[in-house]
């Protein structure tokens, strides 16, 4: 199975072979600690660095090229516009903020987040 290692939280997470899993929704699944806010690419908070396993990542989106612009050519990359179909490892910043997942507009961004992602 394909896993992805959540290096800076020291998680692993795995799925199934031949399927395609985006980053954050995977970390927020397996409580892998991705700091995220917003889950649509607008504010950058869950940039990641690639460590291992570009060629598993789905081709950037336009959304976050802008966001990210020459951080890319770095191996960085925004965790909810990204998709992995092999095993990666990834890195953040310890000292990134996301939105407290227990607050209520986290709750609530997570369950529509989760919601739409999983109708996708």
């Amino acid at each position: 199975m394909p896993k992805i290692n959540f290096k800076t939280s020291g998680k692993v997470a795995e799925f199934a072979e031949g399927d395609e899993v985006n980053v954050l929704r995977t970390s927020i699944r397996a409580e892998c600690g991705v700091p995220w806010r917003c889950a649509s690419g607008n504010c950058g908070t869950d940039r990641i660095l690639i460590e291992e396993g570009a060629e598993h990542l789905s081709p950037p989106r336009r959304r976050e090229r802008e966001r990210l612009g020459e951080l890319m050519d770095q191996g960085v990359r925004l965790a909810c516009q990204t998709y992995a179909s092999g095993d990666i490892t990834i890195s953040w910043d310890p000292e990134q903020k996301g939105l407290d997942e227990d607050s209520e507009l986290g709750k609530r961004l997570k369950k529509r987040w989760l919601g739409v992602m999983e109708d996708s």
